[in-house]
């Protein structure tokens, strides 16, 4: 019966480079190029999970365990007359117990001659060489004994394999039939021109063929890896496809991956996924990474709960009506971030760089303030008066430079950043503690001093609407949502808590309005109230904190300045309001 074929050529890394890989071994990438050599120096510097194969590196044999780079080889740095060929190392380290299930393992080699495949194959197929499964011990032994030996010393040595002639006469004739299109590409001049994955593929397969009992062969371990992260307590989370469901295919997870596979993502089709806990003792679940998942998710955008990844603790899935729009990648990234812990110092190093943006932007946006003058737009006297207020300059130039950082970090997630219609309904309960804060000086509002605001100033009408857009644009929309790519935020559905970016940003805009000049208060002659930076910080602070919580649970921005800029209309013509009732009255 013929053995199935399980290796594959596909682009791999973030290159897009082509290399050879198993369906047994996922985590395992081939890549042939002739020439290629790698100078002693750099071997040291070689990442994690990097194995260099007879002749790539220029230097002698390595086993770096610590740092998990090998390279198995017998040409440079070693006494050829006392090494093992390198497909005869590659068998005695898997023997020994070379752990290549627990991450991703990059192999290099430059020229496919037998002795480099067979080193492949090993590589390849080592979880059932270790495991003893359909292998023909009696023919693969021998076999890489005597390839070994020649490659190593030449042909006239063969009887120190100490081989019986009849097992030496097969395994010859085995490597010669292997050899046989080796032989003839070299023969007609066209090696250096051969597709050497294709080739080294084509072998490997005949090895297959070779080597294994087909009878005994039973099912194969197939998956074809699309993404792999490192989850927190050096466990992986992968991304796979097979024709396999999930239950199926857990026990031959952990025979390709070991004790390392935490989470299994099976990929069903173009849109529909299943999320697996493999590991019943991974800190954490999966609620957190549907959570995330929800988050990033262009199919989802929290517009319809319904259509939303969830389900159990252990096992769930993507949203069932649409499917989902995430590529198997930023599935796998949803995860690493779920179990990614970032420490306090982390935040605090990413705040500052976040204040110093913001407070650029207020610096530019002032000194444009400084030098606007747009000269008479319109023939309409009070609309003149608006377009050249300083503070009109101020407004467009800060939602023109907070629109670029979000151009630049969004990467068109705009739902993210809060640019999306409001869901819900629970944020109402928070407008009274928004309009008290506001009313103890946490809102931002710039108006002139005057006796007797009335609706038709213009003037007054534009200081209420678009400062407190241009806070909630840049404070509750873009600085919200960069920080949130990193941090726990609510939901319309979660618990209420207080997350990393509703307090960072509620520091910052209290900082703003306290302490920068822009920022501070304009006050009404018939409602004067004057407040000390402290209680000014702390307003704000509540004030911010409140909208944040709007902000989060309607996940828009759009309602955290509906309710800044109903604070700032009832502060500026609360008075108007009270002597219009009065005069009724």
């Amino acid at each position: 019966m013929q053995i199935p074929n399980r290796y594959s050529i596909r682009e791999s890394g973030s290159e897009k480079e082509k290399g050879l890989s198993c369906l047994e071994a996922p985590n395992l990438s081939v890549y042939i190029k002739f020439g290629f050599s790698i100078p002693a120096p750099m071997v040291g510097k070689a990442v994690a999970g990097t194995i260099y194969l007879d002749g790539v590196a220029q230097s002698g044999p390595l086993l770096d365990h610590a740092r998990q780079v090998y390279n198995f080889d017998h040409h440079e740095g070693c006494v050829r007359l006392f090494t093992l060929a390198t497909c005869e190392q590659v068998l005695l380290m898997i023997k020994k117990g070379l752990d290549l299930c627990s991450r991703e393992w990059k192999i290099y080699a430059n020229d496919p001659d037998l002795d480099t495949v067979l080193a492949i194959w090993l590589l390849l197929n080592h979880i059932r060489i270790n495991e003893q499964e359909a292998i023909r011990e009696n023919i693969l032994f021998p076999l890489i004994r005597l390839q070994g030996c020649i490659d190593s010393l030449g042909l006239e040595v063969k009887p120190l394999t100490g081989l019986p002639p009849g097992l030496l006469n097969q395994c010859q004739r085995i490597i010669d039939h292997l050899r046989r299109k080796e032989v003839q590409i070299k023969k007609d001049g066209r090696w250096e021109q051969t597709d050497f994955l294709e080739y080294t593929a084509d072998i490997l397969q005949e090895i297959d063929q070779i080597v294994y009992e087909s009878k005994k062969l039973g099912k194969l371990l197939g998956v074809e890896e699309l993404a792999r992260v490192n989850l927190s307590d050096t466990r992986v989370a992968v991304v796979l496809q097979s024709d396999l469901g999930i239950y199926e295919i857990e026990p031959q997870l952990k025979k390709i991956y070991g004790g390392t596979i935490g989470i299994a993502i099976l990929k069903r089709s173009q849109s529909a996924y299943t999320l697996r806990k493999v590991d019943p003792f991974l800190k954490g679940d999966l609620e957190d990474v549907y959570e995330k998942l929800n988050f990033m998710d262009p199919a989802v955008k929290y517009r319809n709960m319904n259509n939303k990844w969830g389900g159990a603790s252990d096992i769930g899935g993507s949203p069932r009506e649409n499917g989902t729009r995430l590529a198997p990648e930023e599935i796998a990234k949803a995860c690493r971030e779920t179990f990614q812990s970032y420490s306090f110092i982390q935040r605090m190093f990413q705040f500052p760089l976040l204040a110093a943006s913001c407070l650029i932007l207020f610096f530019i946006a002032n000194l444009a303030a400084f030098y606007w003058s747009p000269g008479k737009w319109f023939n309409r006297p009070g609309l003149d008066a608006l377009i050249s207020d300083p503070g009109t300059g101020f407004s467009i130039v800060m939602i023109l430079l907070t629109s670029v950082i979000l151009t630049c970090t969004s990467n068109r997630r705009l739902w993210q950043f809060g640019i999306i219609l409001p869901i819900g309904k629970s944020w109402w309960f928070f407008l009274p503690f928004a309009i008290l804060a506001g009313f103890a000086g946490g809102a931002w509002m710039q108006v002139p001093r005057t006796d007797s605001p009335t609706f038709n100033d213009i003037h007054l009408l534009s200081a209420c609407v678009i400062l407190p857009f241009v806070s909630e644009y840049l404070f509750r929309g873009v600085l919200h949502g960069i920080l949130s790519q990193n941090a726990k935020i609510q939901s319309s559905v979660s618990r209420y808590f207080i997350s990393w970016p509703n307090l960072g940003t509620s520091l910052l805009y209290a900082f703003c309005l306290t302490f920068l000049p822009v920022f501070q208060n304009g006050t009404l002659d018939i409602f004067t109230i004057h407040f000390k930076p402290g209680s000014v910080y702390f307003s704000a602070l509540i004030f911010s904190i409140s909208l944040g919580f709007v902000r989060e649970r309607s996940h828009s921005f759009f309602v955290s300045y509906l309710f800044h800029l109903v604070s700032v209309v009832l502060i500026v013509y609360f008075p108007a309001i009270l002597m219009h009732i009065d005069r009724m009255i």
